[in-house]
């Protein structure tokens, strides 16, 4: 569509403009490189939070072996050690997410030749799943990563209301958030298959 659309603004325009019209064009197409920097810097903060989640399982390992001031073994170092676990999950989810943000930017932007990427694709065995081949796939996978951290968050503060803190009034927010993006998928992958 849009090759059309140039081709008849070209006719229109006539042949001194297209050698320029062409350099706009190329111009335009080069600048999708930009989100190379996206995918760098996506790939470092995905780095970055799975060095946190293993910092955070560490702490929660030294919180049941009594590093804290927890008595070890007790159910409250157990209780304690389980609400980290959850958050080093969470760290992790969010490492994943910026994962899979890195790969669908650049699968979608950056990669040239899509033929040699389904090749490579093949050739690693990236699972099926990671196949993200629009806008709309990348919006819908994240959708659900974002849906179940959280969930995750909410188990958080589920745990932390079992070791004795209040429960907060925005707690409520979290299951609904969960449900809408549960909806907001559904209604993506509906529109998908229309």
């Amino acid at each position: 569509m849009l090759k059309l659309v140039w081709v008849t603004m070209m006719d229109v325009t006539g042949p001194h403009h297209r050698a320029a019209g062409g350099r706009l064009v190329r111009t335009v197409f080069a600048a999708r490189y930009v989100s190379a920097l996206a995918v760098v810097f996506a790939a470092l903060g995905a780095v970055f939070m799975f060095v946190v989640g293993a910092v955070t399982t560490i702490k929660a390992i030294g919180v049941y072996f009594g590093a804290d001031e927890l008595k070890a073994f007790s159910s409250d170092a157990a209780l304690a050690a389980t609400v980290d676990v959850v958050t080093a999950l969470d760290q992790f989810l969010l490492g994943l997410f910026l994962l899979i943000f890195a790969y669908g930017v650049y699968s979608l932007f950056v990669v040239a030749d899509r033929e040699q990427w389904a090749a490579a694709r093949e050739e690693m065995q990236a699972p099926d799943w990671l196949h993200i081949s629009s806008v709309t796939d990348l919006k819908v996978m994240l959708l659900e990563v974002v849906a179940v951290i959280i969930a995750v968050l909410f188990l958080k503060v589920v745990l932390d209301v079992a070791s004795g803190a209040d429960l907060p009034w925005n707690a409520i927010i979290l299951p609904a958030a969960v449900v809408l993006f549960g909806a907001t998928v559904w209604l993506f992958t509906q529109a998908d298959d229309h």
